[in-house]
């Protein structure tokens, strides 16, 4: 399992176990919520750490990045009225509504290289940009990138019971979501 998603686990188990308390259950403490998290990531670290070997090379990265450029996705406005947009990706068809200070992607979870989803995002905001949480200036790229990437973990980490699993598979890139972790979006579904 990658580290990225063992960490990924311990932290949302702690930041829920460091959240639930009543009378007749433990509490977790800090020092033993880090612990659990330091103890998990050293964990995961160490078994998936390559050998070393004398003769040191040069690591080879492998990206899957699909896009170039915000113009590889096609963006158009479907029906001319500045809302309903669609783009290829993977030689696939995205449907992206887009209402005042939201776009709404449907199947995100279909998307998952980080830098294709910060082309993705580009292409939205040079159309239509979105508002900062606080009304006064806009979203990056790379934030609401940010918060794809939340919502593609949560799809990944839902069993398929799950009554949010459906919701998790679009994303909706508005105002209120910038820069909030995956446990603030957990604590906003929850709350509706």
């Amino acid at each position: 399992m990658k580290a990225s998603v063992i960490f990924t686990r311990a932290l949302l188990a702690a930041a829920v176990l460091t959240g639930c308390s009543d009378n007749n259950s433990y509490e977790v403490s800090s020092a033993e919520t880090t612990a659990i998290i330091t103890t998990e990531a050293t964990t995961a670290v160490e078994t998936t750490a390559a050998p070393t070997t004398e003769a040191a090379t040069e690591p080879t990265t492998v990206s899957s990045s699909l896009l170039s450029s915000a113009e590889d996705i096609g963006l158009r406005d479907v029906d001319g009225n500045g809302q309903n947009y669609e783009f290829t990706y993977d030689e696939r068809q995205f449907s992206a509504l887009y209402e005042p200070d939201n776009w709404h992607i449907n199947d995100s979870y279909l998307i998952e290289d980080r830098a294709d989803l910060v082309i993705i995002c580009q292409a939205l905001i040079d159309v239509h940009p979105v508002h900062s949480a606080d009304m006064t200036g806009w979203r990056t790229a790379e934030d609401m990138a940010h918060e794809w990437e939340k919502h593609n973990q949560a799809y990944y980490l839902l069993p398929d019971s799950s009554e949010w699993k459906s919701s998790a598979k679009d994303v909706d890139l508005d105002s209120k979501d910038e820069g909030k972790s995956a446990f603030d979006l957990f604590m906003d579904r929850i709350r509706e």
